[in-house]
């Protein structure tokens, strides 16, 4: 171990560290955590039995094939996992008819096993195929080579195949995943909060005094992770669309199969960052004119207010789904928009008559709080509490 506290031993300490934190996450109460040892412990068991199954049915040569097919059938979600088996099983079916039309008309040779690729790698360009389609090529090249191109050979690979799916639809069917949409709440209720938390600390710096190089570049690789973030909480928005899909415990607990109003809140606060990024960067060049101070008062102090009215109905558009707190609602002068609206307006009127005739600096300052009425509309088109 190196002196800074780095090194094998110290990066295996804290892998051990994160498994244990997940696996009391796991254990403590549902969650990802949760779920993901789930599919790990019913990936293992189905694999043990498509491994026991195919040994007593068929023949070693091909029996490997049943477990293998189970960890590729095994996804999280059960129409991810019937869409994958599929998929996986027609690649198989037409690599071995391939093998053994090619081995028993033209015989086991090299161009035999020449023109027998080049039509099963044309054949893997099919779209309906998938992240599969490598495996027509795979199964073609393997059951020619090992079965000899034989179809007894092909018939008892297609067995294993269809052992390990069963068994693998078996366990994701019966153990199928919880449905819910904490995750997707979650996930974007937290990136409400960034985009909120971003909102209010350019605020707090700019009644503090204004912002230097370091705060505007720290603000700066903010937005632009939020960006990032956006996406993957998209992404887990729709992971949650799709465990619902085919989920036969959604005829129990009747689990929507759409999160419209999620996505709406997503594409908003999406929004309503780039419209932040482009605040910091007229910030940033704001900080740098020589008359900043003494317009500091006139315009930042009171923009300092709107860019608080912004963070809270982030902030609040990330308390508005199914996890909302008892009472949640709009503030009792008409919530963040409504009253950023009027600040805003407040704020252009008052600009327009103070003292803002540098040259450059009206432009600068209006566009500044174009930016921030931009993103109160985006906020107030987002699914979430009464805004007016």
């Amino acid at each position: 171990m190196r002196k800074d506290g780095t090194g094998p031993v110290h990066a295996v300490t804290v892998r051990v560290a994160v498994l244990r934190d997940r696996l009391r996450q796991a254990v403590r109460g549902p969650g990802w955590e949760r779920e993901d040892l789930l599919l790990q412990l019913k990936t293992v068991a189905a694999a043990v039995a498509a491994w026991s199954l195919a040994s007593w049915l068929l023949a070693p040569g091909v029996a490997t094939f049943a477990p293998f097919t189970t960890l590729l059938a095994i996804q999280g979600t059960v129409h991810r996992s019937i869409q994958q088996s599929w998929r996986y099983l027609a690649a198989v079916t037409l690599g071995v008819v391939l093998a053994a039309v090619f081995g028993s008309a033209a015989g086991r040779t090299a161009w035999t096993l020449a023109v027998l690729l080049l039509v099963a790698l044309a054949l893997s360009r099919a779209q309906p195929l998938g992240a599969q389609r490598l495996q027509v090529p795979v199964t073609a090249l393997f059951a020619f080579s090992t079965g000899n191109g034989e179809w007894d050979y092909g018939a008892g690979l297609a067995a294993a195949v269809l052992i390990g799916i069963g068994c693998g639809l078996v366990a994701v069917v019966v153990l199928a995943p919880a449905v819910h949409h904490r995750d997707a709440d979650r996930s974007v209720a937290y990136l409400a909060g960034r985009v909120g938390d971003l909102a209010a600390g350019v605020a707090r710096n700019l009644r503090e005094g204004g912002p230097g190089e370091a705060e505007t570049r720290a603000w700066w690789d903010e937005a632009q992770a939020l960006r990032t973030m956006a996406r993957q909480t998209r992404a887990t928005v729709e992971l949650g669309e799709e465990n619902v899909r085919l989920n036969p415990r959604r005829l129990v607990s009747g689990g929507l199969l759409s999160l419209s109003d999620h996505h709406g809140r997503v594409t908003a606060l999406e929004r309503a960052s780039y419209q932040l990024e482009s605040v910091v960067r007229g910030l940033d060049y704001a900080a740098g004119r020589e008359n900043r101070p003494a317009l500091a008062g006139d315009f930042l102090l009171p923009f300092a207010g709107l860019l608080e009215d912004i963070g809270r109905a982030a902030h609040q558009l990330g308390e508005s789904g199914s996890a909302a707190p008892a009472g949640a609602g709009p503030d009792p002068d008409g919530g963040p928009v409504a009253g950023g609206r009027r600040r805003a307006a407040e704020l252009a009127g008052n600009s327009r008559r103070a003292d803002l005739r540098a040259p450059g600096e009206w432009p600068l300052y209006g566009a500044l709080l174009t930016d921030a009425r931009r993103a109160l509309d985006d906020l107030a088109r987002a699914p979430g509490p009464p805004w007016t």
